[in-house]
């Protein structure tokens, strides 16, 4: 069955992209704007953009209304956020932060999460996750100004928070961090289960 993109909805080719996109990684992130109002949310557009120099990337899109989330609306303005990860035993307090509440509420004091202030930025960390990256904005990449409309935040990293515990010869420990992912709809996944294959290297 074949979909052309330009015959269909905003919201119908939102449902194949999410639908046939799985599983997305959760940025969790943490904001603020010029007039100290700290936000969290929740963005499931995301990745690593690059390793040298190190840039992460979330995607916070237009809402159906064709409005800008708080979330883009702070780094806009401040240029800083926080990308904070997501565990197992995290997902319902995060899903508290997709609440739709009024824009000077703050999603840390309403779901009842705890926040650490941090050195180089102003915004603050999620306290119980197991890594949070401190960003700078680089830039931003608008890719619309309608109804799901995206809007690519790409984030230089300047500092990485990993639990003692959850880390290990400068790697972070898959078990102890948990994660979960996005699914379509209000599915999320787990990442318990791996498969370990080797890289064969053929050429001399």
């Amino acid at each position: 069955m074949r979909f052309e993109t330009k015959d269909l909805t905003p919201q119908d080719n939102y449902k194949l992209l999410i639908g046939g996109v799985l599983p997305r990684p959760i940025a969790w992130v943490s904001s603020i704007s010029l007039k100290g109002e700290i936000n969290l949310a929740p963005f499931s557009f995301f990745t690593v953009a690059s390793a040298n120099p190190p840039i992460l990337c979330f995607n916070p899109m237009y809402n159906q209304n064709s409005e800008a989330k708080n979330t883009l609306k702070n780094i806009r303005e401040q240029g800083e956020f926080v990308i904070n990860t997501v565990s197992a035993s995290q997902l319902e307090v995060m899903n508290k932060t997709c609440h739709s509440v009024e824009h000077n509420i703050d999603e840390f004091d309403y779901a009842g999460i705890k926040k650490v202030p941090l050195d180089f930025i102003t915004p603050p960390r999620v306290s119980d996750a197991i890594v949070s990256f401190e960003c700078r904005l680089n830039q931003i990449v608008d890719l619309g100004d309608e109804t799901l409309s995206g809007h690519l935040i790409l984030g230089d990293v300047i500092a990485v928070h990993v639990a003692d515990d959850a880390v290990y010869d400068g790697k972070i420990d898959s078990d102890k961090l948990d994660a979960i992912a996005r699914m379509s709809g209000a599915d999320y996944s787990l990442t318990r289960e791996r498969i370990q294959l080797s890289r064969v290297v053929t050429k001399s």
